[in-house]
Order: structure tokens, then sequence, then C-alpha cells
């Protein structure tokens, strides 16, 4: 999956080159110049801005200024931790929520019905679920003349081990317990989400604004 440009409020984590104007390294590592020194650092926090010229991330109520020179990469986590139990949750409630025509097969739970990202989709629920049920889940699909889409987080599937017949589209699940301004599925009491495609930043703006945090992300395909 490629990886989303962060926006201001999620969580990060980015490493970068030691230098004069970047922030000094966490181990309060010797001149990177010296032989044996680390000439890379990380930084896991909150970001709180960036530009074309850098990015403020805040940790432990400090904030640190760091180059895009100096960035050799970024990566967007959840803003807390997240457990793989907790995404089976997340897609199973989801899933329920959308109505429509619902099967299990083999760990792997079908929705037929709705439009939208979250239209006809099978998302892997489920220990068991493997590219083994395929099959049955084409099946299924065109017993209701569609043709079959899953959403495969990708904290659940190891990259390579379903056979897809397309580029996929990347998504990101955000939640909230806070009722948000903007669209969202009510998918447990007081719980909210929404899907998003991670080249919208408009939509992925707007989401941050109205509260919702970024859960888990995944890659949208056809099966």
């Amino acid at each position: 999956m490629s990886t989303p440009d962060p926006v201001v409020g999620d969580r990060v984590v980015v490493r970068y080159r030691l230098a004069r104007d970047a922030p000094a390294d966490w181990r309060n590592a010797p001149n990177p110049a010296l032989p044996h020194s680390p000439t890379l650092s990380d930084v896991t926090g909150v970001l709180v801005a960036t530009d074309a010229d850098r990015f403020v991330v805040r940790r432990d109520d400090v904030e640190h200024t760091i180059p895009r020179t100096a960035i050799t990469a970024v990566r967007t986590l959840s803003r807390r931790v997240v457990r793989n139990s907790e995404i089976r949750d997340v897609e199973r409630a989801l899933c329920t929520a959308a109505g429509g025509d619902h099967a299990e097969i083999d760990g792997w739970l079908l929705h037929a019905g709705g439009v939208g990202l979250r239209g006809d989709l099978a998302v892997p629920v489920g220990f068991t679920a493997s590219s083994a049920a395929l099959p049955d889940i084409r099946s299924w699909y065109a017993d209701r003349d569609l043709h079959p889409r899953a959403l495969l987080p990708d904290r659940l599937v190891r990259t390579g081990s379903i056979p897809v017949l397309d580029a996929g589209l990347d998504v990101e699940v955000l939640v909230t317990d806070v009722t948000p301004t903007v669209d969202a599925v009510e998918f447990s009491p007081g719980r909210w989400a929404t899907t998003l495609t991670t080249d919208d930043r408009t939509a992925r703006d707007a989401a941050r604004r109205a509260g919702l945090a970024l859960h888990h992300t995944g890659r949208i395909h056809a099966l």
C-alpha cells in the first residue's frame, strides 16, 4: 500500500537524516560525521503543522521541527494503539450497519447492497479467512449479479496473500466517539466511522477537523 500524505492532527513517525537544522538524535548520539555514529533518527508524535519546507511534530508536549530536505520517510499511525481484534470488530460492525444481504464464509463477512466505497464488499474478519474461500465468495456475488470486491485491512492481510484483479484503491477508516459534523456511519451506540480514499485530501482534512481519527488502513480490490 502507498503511504498517504499525513494530515494535521495525525499521529506520525518521521524518519530523518541527522543534520545541523534537524532535531538532535534522541539517543544523544555523538557527531554523526564520526565513524559508527547513527546518521538517521526518528520522531513519533502528532503532526501539528506542515508546509512546503517542514513538518512540526509534537511529542511529549515538545514541538520538533523537521525540514523536508532531511526527511527520508513518513508513516501515518493510528491515533492510539489498535489491536487486530478491534479492526475485525469495526469492520464487522460497519458491514452489518450497511444493511442489505450478509453472509459469512470461512472467516469472510460478505455484504451485498448499498452504494459508494462500502457497497458490495467482502471483508476478512476471522482468523481463518484466506484465498481458499474465493471461489465460494465469487459464487455468492454471482448469484446476486454482482462483481465481488474486497476491503483488505493492511494489518489483517499479508501483501500478495489474496489474489486480486486490479491495482486497488487505498482507503483509511476513521472513527470517533463524538457525533461528527461530516457524513459518518454510527456503527455502534455512540461510535461513528467513515471510510475515505487516501487521495481525497479535502475529505480527509474535513474528517480530522470533525474529530475523526485514523483507526486502520486498507485497500479495496476487485476479486
